[in-house]
């Protein structure tokens, strides 16, 4: 059932004997305060909670405040548990009183993840039609820059022999909880993560010394580690049949441990069969695999490949960014794998429209973005200025040397820098959740934080000169 406020948050009989100076909020914390006030922002989440009965959710502008703190100050849920908790400030911000309980790590997390991407998406597009309102940002006549970068799974670097090594690991695991919960007990598990393990490290010693025949030992030594995962996975099979059926003789008094307990055995035994088929692969000289599976624990993380000297090859999802001359992002959009950016640039612009409601006067993105049918698209959308740098005749030359191309240009570099503060400030350079619909509500609400908090200091900036 959803709670949307804390009715009784201002009467505390506690508050009244505390000096009211040691709750008050700093200035940017207080606009914040302010700009979430609006029930626009409960809209979207009103129409993803429609249960009328049922356990009451923790309130809902608590869970916001909550979320903007953790992005804020790169917290994680639990340490943002404790923080709220220890904090006068904090607690009024996120409109709990002294007795009230702060909401547990486990809770913020399940909410987090029902409410998923498409909810963060329309906090966004509330927050830009609050900043459009406000005038804190143009809504005709602006100009929008377009980029893409990289968010990288929370995964180690992957190997045929580090991947068979984690599904070996958890699948033992498993299995132990299995046998411990009294299934399978005549069937034979046997613990081969050492014998895996010391087969790493030789790998990792042949790696290091290099020469002519480092490739094969690995080989070999991959191929061995390679045989103990399919013997572990064929132990794995028959304890999830095992199982399976446990949980059809118990039939509707079966418990939530024995489903989990399934369903880990069964995903986990299918992502470790098909590592084993694409180890064959390569052991068979075959270096190229389409969808290759890179993290048994984030399926759709994809390899990328950006050109970048300082990493070849990044392991996650590519971000779409388009940001406005305030530097608010108004829209982003998370992809799965490695689109071209080229096929990008028209959703994007379009995406913008749709959250400020207005077309912007010029558009700005990178070679990369740049095609012919892309500068149509854009011209037929009734943008005056595209600056896309392309190829082409002298015609074109002299096209690109025009001034207001090239300030548009020369503009659109700074871009790189937004980017480069998104990543360090509110860690859009990794995410911590897993799978591709996670992971775009990860982008979201870093996104999300950053607004608020670019919109608090153009208020801040702004009062001096209202006075």
């Amino acid at each position: 059932m959803r709670r949307e406020r804390n009715v009784a948050f201002k009467a505390d009989l506690f508050e009244s004997l505390i000096d009211p100076q040691l709750f008050e909020l700093p200035k940017e914390l207080a606009i914040i305060d302010r700009l979430l006030d609006d029930e626009r922002f409960l809209e979207p989440i009103r129409r993803k909670l429609t249960a009328r009965r049922g356990r009451p959710t923790i309130p809902l502008e608590t869970y916001l405040r909550m979320m903007y703190l953790k992005r804020r100050y790169r917290l994680g849920f639990e340490a943002l548990v404790k923080e709220v908790a220890d904090s006068l400030v904090w607690r009024r911000f996120c409109r709990l009183r002294l007795t009230d309980k702060v909401p547990d790590a486990t809770t913020l997390i399940k909410l987090t993840h029902r409410l998923g991407p498409e909810v963060i998406e329309q906090l966004n597009d509330a927050l830009m039609a609050q900043l459009v309102e406000a005038r804190l940002m143009k809504r005709h006549g602006q100009r929008i820059r377009v980029d893409t970068t990289v968010v990288e799974a929370n995964i180690h670097h992957p190997t045929d022999a580090g991947l068979l090594a984690d599904g070996v690991r958890v699948l033992t695991r498993l299995m132990r909880r299995a046998k411990q919960a009294g299934i399978g007990v005549r069937l034979s598990v046997r613990d081969r993560l050492r014998s895996v393990r010391r087969r790493l490290r030789r790998i990792g010693q042949v790696l290091r010394r290099g020469g002519e025949k480092a490739q094969a030992e690995v080989d070999r030594l991959t191929a061995e580690v390679a045989r103990r995962a399919e013997q572990t996975l064929q132990e794995a099979e028959r304890m999830a049949r095992a199982v399976q059926r446990r949980i059809r003789q118990l039939g509707p008094a079966v418990g939530a441990r024995y489903r989990a307990l399934a369903q880990g055995l069964v995903t986990y035994t299918r992502r470790l069969r098909r590592v084993l088929e694409q180890t064959r692969l390569r052991l068979q000289g075959i270096r190229t695999i389409p969808d290759r599976l890179v993290s048994l624990f984030d399926p759709d993380a994809r390899p990328i490949r950006r050109g970048k000297l300082s990493k070849p090859v990044e392991f996650g999802y590519k971000l779409t960014l388009v940001e406005t001359q305030e530097g608010f992002i108004s829209h982003w959009r998370l992809h799965v794998g490695n689109p071209s950016d080229d096929s990008l640039l028209v959703d994007a612009v379009a995406g913008h429209i749709h959250a400020v409601g207005a077309t912007p006067r010029a558009v700005a993105a990178d070679r990369g973005m740049s095609s012919r049918a892309n500068d149509a698209a854009l011209r037929a959308m009734g943008i005056a200025h595209v600056a896309l740098p392309a190829r082409g005749g002298r015609a074109r030359r002299l096209f690109e040397r025009r001034w207001a191309f090239r300030r548009l240009l020369r503009w659109r570099s700074g871009q790189e820098g937004r980017i480069a503060h998104l990543k360090d400030t509110f860690e859009l350079d990794r995410s911590r959740y897993r799978g591709a619909d996670r992971a775009a509500t990860w982008s979201g609400e870093g996104i999300f934080a950053h607004n608020l908090t670019r919109a608090a200091r153009r208020l801040l900036a702004l009062a001096p000169a209202q006075a």
